[in-house]
């Protein structure tokens, strides 16, 4: 672990970050601790904040409530710590033995749930399925242009140029067996090295997971763990209330009070790598004028709209990507609260008397709707007719990919902690997200991809995100912080800023 492991030892001092334990559930109260429940006991019941449209990793790779379930049951080669420094998983070791070929040596005597050893021809069979889905890693896993498993247990990465971010990527890139790479049905349910096994999979419902009894490190101290994807705001507190739940993955600020006054629970908010974005459909007229998109963000008072909706728990964004991740410093010129000059603005695109436009969001994320309509209200008041379309997960995810929208609202993270995964996956020409491309843009994180030099990357960051802050592509809203709600019954609990929890910490007492 040489010249990469070093850089982003060098940018961790930059990446301002915090992991969570919740008071409470261990820390002080550890020196008198609760009695624990029994195995037969030790089930625990976790709602997400966010939805699960698929399993399917390969498929869906950067969709954060698959990411929170699968981290437990697929595993990678590498994995972050709560500086988002790479940490060993399924590689033991890596090294550059070239400017351009990284080799790992694979960890020994892991197997698979179902028995069957873990060896390099599985991570060959991983890396073919994730490159051929060309899905949403796709740009980010470009820079690759060969890999071989040159033993059972040694894995070697070819790129196309020197790159200091390719190991925080291939945190996401997560193995399973690789005689079933191009199998759909296998990778909607598959089989992993991680500490859990799925045991069911119900679309808008809930996944199950139950302890791997095989698994190669220590034992996961619960006995089953199931996802209940609730939407409902209210039912969700419900559930923590009644001891239907154990965990809350989010809590709205209006429902602090209530969540506060609950005696067994603790709420502890801390900051995150998660932000929300506004994209425009840059490709679809009459959006595909820079001077629409920011005329329509220039109608936004967003630090008003965030102060109110969330308080304290988030914070207007100054910059596409958060603060909280190496090399999202803040753009020059961004488009602030004017509702003249967004009307003038519009004027001048050729549109005096507004337009009509739609919005997609996704009903899984609480408290969603309530921000559009503050959104809708202000873009009525300059003229812009805008209507709300609210899909669950599934159905969402589907016309998101199809480009069947004219906005669309979604929370994302940049689960690397660095800019060049927000910036260069979703906004460079290849990615194609949203309808938009500048080759000026993609020059830069090109740039900035290839060096390791910190003081070099935020320069070449500060160029993009200011050219960004002028084409307006889309609105960074705001970024949160992580508010879970725990019983107090819940041990050993600790909330990563990327929001995937390694629940086989976890456990229940009385």
């Amino acid at each position: 672990m040489t010249s990469t492991r070093k850089c982003w030892e060098g940018l961790a001092a930059a990446v301002a970050v915090a992991v969570i334990a919740l008071t409470g559930l261990s820390g002080a109260e550890a020196a008198s601790p609760a009695e624990r429940l029994p195995d037969n006991q030790q089930n625990l019941t976790f709602v997400p904040n966010f939805g699960v449209p698929s399993l399917d990793s390969a498929m869906v790779p950067l969709e954060m409530g698959t990411n929170q379930i699968m981290s437990n049951v697929l595993q990678a080669l590498v994995t972050l710590d709560k500086k988002s420094i790479p940490q060993p998983q399924l590689a033991t070791s890596w090294k550059w033995t070239t400017p351009t070929s990284l080799q790992f040596k694979l960890r020994e005597g892991v197997t698979f749930s179902d028995g069957q050893p873990f060896t390099s021809a599985d991570v060959v069979g991983s890396f073919d399925r994730f490159i051929a889905k060309k899905a949403t890693l796709s740009a980010a896993l470009s820079i690759i242009t060969s890999y071989t498993a040159d033993d059972p247990t040694t894995f070697t990465i070819n790129t196309s140029a020197p790159t200091g971010t390719l190991l925080g990527v291939l945190s996401l890139v997560k193995i399973g067996q690789g005689t079933h790479s191009t199998d759909d049905v296998w990778w909607g349910k598959p089989i992993g090295t991680g500490p859990f096994v799925i045991t069911s999979y119900v679309a808008n419902d809930h996944v199950k997971l139950t302890r791997n009894d095989t698994y190669w490190g220590e034992k996961a101290k619960l006995k089953t763990l199931t996802f209940s994807l609730i939407t409902d705001t209210n039912a969700k507190i419900t559930a923590l209330a009644n001891g239907q739940a154990h965990v809350l993955g989010d809590v709205i600020y209006d429902q602090f009070p209530t969540v506060k006054a609950m005696e067994n629970v603790t709420l502890t908010p801390a900051d995150a790598l998660t932000y929300y974005f506004l994209w425009f459909n840059n490709a679809k007229s009459p959006l595909t004028d820079p001077k629409v998109r920011r005329a329509m963000w220039m109608a936004l008072d967003l630090p008003t709209i965030v102060q109110s909706l969330y308080g304290e728990t988030a914070s207007p964004m100054d910059s596409f990507c958060p603060s909280s991740a190496f090399g999202c410093v803040t753009a020059a010129d961004m488009p602030s609260y004017d509702p003249k000059g967004a009307k003038a603005l519009l004027a001048e695109a050729g549109y005096p008397n507004g337009l009509t436009a739609d919005i997609l969001l996704n009903t899984s994320n609480a408290g969603m709707d309530t921000l559009v309509s503050a959104f809708v209200s202000q873009w009525k008041a300059v003229g812009i007719t805008v209507k709300p379309r609210a899909q669950d997960p599934t159905t969402w995810l589907a016309d998101f990919s199809a480009h069947n929208w004219d906005m669309v609202v979604n929370p994302n993270a940049t689960i690397t902690g660095d800019a060049d995964y927000t910036l260069n996956r979703l906004y460079n020409c290849a990615a194609n997200r949203l309808g938009y491309c500048n080759p000026k843009l993609d020059a830069l994180f090109t740039k900035a991809q290839q060096s390791s030099d910190p003081s070099e990357r935020t320069a070449l960051y500060q160029q993009a995100v200011n050219i960004m802050a002028q084409d307006a592509p889309g609105i960074p809203m705001f970024q949160t912080k992580s508010n879970v709600a725990a019983l107090k019954s819940v041990q050993d609990l600790s909330i990563p800023p990327t929001e995937f929890i390694d629940w086989s910490t976890v456990y229940l007492t009385k």
